[in-house]
């Protein structure tokens, strides 16, 4: 196939007007894409948190582009997202191929295309081809569709590079770029941190087997159906949906946020319904098998508020764009990050009627995660950035803090803070360590090899660092004066995740620091003292 060039120099694009106004990271990212596109890249993931503005990227690229251009999707929402957005640039001119869409226009050069209708249909020419939510661009009909767009430039978009399974996209793209982060997102205020509450029970999953990555559905819905577990689910929404938190972390009343469900199985889902609406919440259940009449109803009806839940199994996910939702609750346990961050994704975007400026305890700057699945032990907070690869499975940039669920509300906080800003529950603290002493066995480990020596020694200075309340760096700094050189990296991590996970040697440490401000602050007391009166 033959193409025009990508990104041309001439004054004669083939659309004519102003491109939309962009965030500086927006504007990075169009940057990024023009920089690896001259470095001759053809298969190009851009990775960005929600909220980040991805169809306004799309509509700058193809705006200030001269090839005819292929957006392909799996989900009618996002068609439509994006050509409501292209309409806002000036960009009418377009087709549309799905089903028996009456938009269908092949003489447009910008197509927008269900990847389910594409699969079956001749395909348009096309130098550029948008790949929205990339991760699921290993099934067949995408896998087809990229042969056959071989000789052009595929841009994929998505928040969660890497397949359902967790297996890397390496195959499908030459290169990943970062172009947003969610610390970054969250310090410009375009993603609104979320509060995390686990479930008061935890439920027991060690009989489901695992099939294609992830729990095997039906045993895991019969477990979830429990009355108990979708009881609990209620009366804790029912306690915290209307919760809203202060400047001062205590909690004042307001409107409950309107919620969306994870369940497992249709029939989940219809019990979860049945126990909310006896208690007399506005609730709706959906699936794959809802009418799309239906189903845009029923989403029309959660957003203005006519109802205040709504239950739904794997379809309120990619695609789904209702600002005022701002409170999830996870009753779907799953072994896939895709699934769990793509989930608690969609209440992360700040809403704004009429919130004043400079209001933090405005309910639309606070999303609420109610897990009651076991999802955040498994896979940590779905805001916080994790290192994502084409060659490996995703992992975190660094260990974070351990956390640890209140007894009183179940919130998640970090493992050293005795007292719960939320109820005001109170954690006993760790019983105080006590300095490891040497027994026989590691001083017969000090007498063996040169290996054994070093790391028996790593491992005492690990313990002493503990003990003390010290970081994890004073056992390698210990390591590094005793034998000239650092401990290997492997040791090194190995003694980081250790401290990551160990909430008696973080409690340790916050002792350890908070008596050296004391210190620190008497000091300065002397010292001012002694201007002040220096006779004394």
């Amino acid at each position: 196939m033959s193409t025009l060039p990508l990104f041309p120099d001439h004054t004669s694009p083939v659309f004519v007007g102003e491109v939309p106004k962009l965030r500086p990271q927006q504007s990075k990212a169009i940057q990024t894409l023009r920089e690896r596109v001259r470095e001759g890249k053809r298969r190009i993931l851009l990775v960005a948190p929600t909220s980040f503005g991805k169809m306004t990227v799309i509509a700058a690229t193809i705006r200030t582009s001269s090839v005819p251009v292929l957006f392909v999707c799996h989900l009618r929402e996002l068609i439509d997202q994006c050509a409501d957005q292209l309409a806002r640039v000036g960009i009418t001119n377009i087709g549309v191929i799905r089903g028996d869409d009456d938009r269908t226009n092949p003489d447009a050069s910008v197509q927008i295309a269900s990847i389910q209708t594409l699969s079956r249909r001749d395909k348009p020419l096309a130098g550029i081809v948008f790949v929205d939510e990339a991760h699921r661009a290993v099934s067949d009909s995408y896998l087809s569709l990229l042969k056959h767009y071989e000789s052009s430039i595929v841009l994929g978009f998505t928040a969660t590079p890497t397949r359902y399974d967790g297996r890397p996209l390496g195959a499908l793209f030459e290169c990943l770029e970062v172009v947003a982060t969610y610390e970054q997102q969250i310090k410009s205020g375009f993603i609104a941190e979320p509060f995390f509450y686990s479930g008061p029970m935890v439920p027991d999953l060690s009989s489901v087997r695992t099939v294609g990555g992830d729990y095997d559905d039906g045993p895991l819905g019969e477990i979830m159906r429990d009355k108990s577990l979708v009881g609990q689910s209620l009366e804790h929404w029912q306690r915290l949906a209307h919760l809203y938190h202060g400047n001062n972390g205590r909690p004042s009343e307001g409107p409950r946020r309107r919620t969306i469900i994870f369940a497992v199985t249709i029939q989940h889902s219809m019990d979860v319904c049945e126990r909310f609406s006896a208690a007399g919440v506005r609730i709706a259940h959906l699936d794959g098998d809802t009418s799309g009449t239906e189903r845009k109803r029923i989403i029309k009806a959660l957003g203005c508020g006519d109802l205040e839940a709504v239950s739904n199994v794997g379809v309120l996910l990619e695609g789904t764009d209702i600002p005022s939702v701002k409170c999830i609750v996870h009753l779907r346990p799953t072994q896939s990050i895709v699934l769990w961050r793509q989930s608690c994704g969609r209440p992360l975007r700040p809403w704004h009627p009429g919130c004043p400026p400079g209001c933090t305890a405005h309910p639309s700057l606070q999303p609420l995660i109610l897990d009651h699945a076991g999802n955040m032990a498994r896979h940590g907070p779905p805001h916080e950035d994790i290192y994502w690869s084409l060659t490996a499975r995703a992992r975190p940039f660094e260990k974070k803090v351990a956390t640890r669920i209140c007894a009183g509300c179940y919130a998640y906080l970090p493992a050293y803070q005795r007292l719960c800003p939320y109820c005001g529950a109170d954690s006993p603290p760790p019983p105080p360590a006590e300095l490891p002493k040497e027994d026989e066995t590691q001083l017969q480990a000090l007498s063996g090899t040169p290996e054994e020596m070093r790391r028996m020694y790593l491992h005492m200075m690990v313990q002493v660092a503990r003990a003390k309340g010290y970081k994890p760096g004073f056992a390698s700094a210990r390591y590094k004066s005793r034998y000239g050189a650092w401990p290997p990296w492997e040791w090194s991590e190995a003694v980081k995740a250790s401290f990551a996970s160990d909430p008696e040697w973080q409690a340790n440490y916050e002792a350890h620091q908070k008596f050296k401000q004391k210190v620190e602050a008497s000091k300065i007391a002397r010292e001012l003292a002694k201007i002040e009166d220096p006779d004394e």
